[in-house]
């Protein structure tokens, strides 16, 4: 027995009809945006504000780690990872404050500690007095994505986020966004701050302090990724290796990679080694980091 196929039915139509197959759907035409492309030139017309290739300097032996210069280039982003509780906000929050003390123009933003926590941090290490901070949970009334945004538009020549996560987890629930979206939104507010889009004009750089999985891998997107110019590693060593703590980068377009400065974290103290190439021994006595220089 034959079925007479309708004429005013495709064959699809009636395949699917008959349980077999779908209809087709016509594909989407979109109609691409025209872009303006006049930006396209040659390198050697590139124009660079003077003040945006500077470098920030502390006198601390991290400054040649940061950089072959010696110290954080201005309009730079820096992520730092690590294990909990290995001291990524100590030692930070040190750097920046040799950075302040240096004629810098510096911020603290801390997502995760109130000011009884800092409070005991800054007499523990005086230096971090000079740093201002804006904290937070001072601001749980107000959308978080408006207090960064108004905080950092201030000016700043180098701000400390602890921690990204924090700052993106807050900018979700205040505006019902998913993790991509408060991401890529971050992105976009440290870009603008780089290319001196405040109102101090300063090409601001970033420490973004970024929580680990249980493994010890990065939290966060790709996108999140590409922002930043370096990526820092802090990590204890197994027992069998020393069983100190070291700071690492294994990204950094601005200078060296997998070499490790030593460091430890003591009561009212950080003590520093030097810059070791990560095949070297680092068995070498660790020296004091001068607090009164830094103040």
């Amino acid at each position: 027995m034959f079925t007479i196929m309708s004429n005013n039915l495709s064959f699809d139509e009636a395949q699917a009809k008959k349980g077999r197959g779908r209809p087709k759907q016509q594909p989407t035409i979109v109609i691409p945006t025209i872009i303006d492309l006049s930006g396209i030139d040659r390198l050697g017309n590139l124009e660079i504000d003077p003040r945006m290739m500077e470098t920030m300097t502390s006198n601390m032996v991290m400054d040649q780690l940061m950089s072959h210069e010696g110290g954080i280039p201005c309009a730079t982003n820096i992520m730092c990872i690590g294990d909990p509780g290995v001291g990524k906000t100590t030692i930070l929050l040190d750097y920046l404050a040799g950075i302040q003390a240096k004629g810098r123009k510096c911020l603290f933003i801390s997502g995760e500690m109130g000011k009884k926590q800092m409070f005991k941090y800054s007499q523990r290490f005086p230096q971090f007095q000079i740093l201002k901070t804006l904290f937070v949970s001072d601001y749980t009334n107000y959308n978080t994505k408006d207090v960064i945004e108004q905080s950092l538009n201030i000016g700043w020549d180098l701000v400390l986020i602890d921690s990204a996560v924090e700052i993106i987890d807050g900018v979700r629930d205040d505006n019902g966004w998913d993790r991509k979206m408060a991401e890529s939104w971050l992105v976009d507010v440290c870009q603008q701050n780089n290319k001196g889009e405040n109102d101090d004009n300063k090409f601001t750089s970033f420490l973004l302090i970024q929580q680990v999985t249980k493994g010890g891998l990065f939290v966060g997107s790709n996108k999140l990724k590409h922002l930043v110019d370096a990526f820092m590693e802090m990590r204890r060593e197994g027992v069998k290796d020393g069983g100190s703590s070291y700071m690492k980068f294994n990204k950094n377009r601005n200078g060296q990679v997998e070499v490790k400065l030593p460091f430890e974290l003591k009561t009212d103290k950080i003590i520093y080694s030097q810059l070791l190439d990560v095949k070297e021994d680092d068995s070498k006595t660790p020296v004091e980091e001068d607090v009164d220089e830094q103040e």
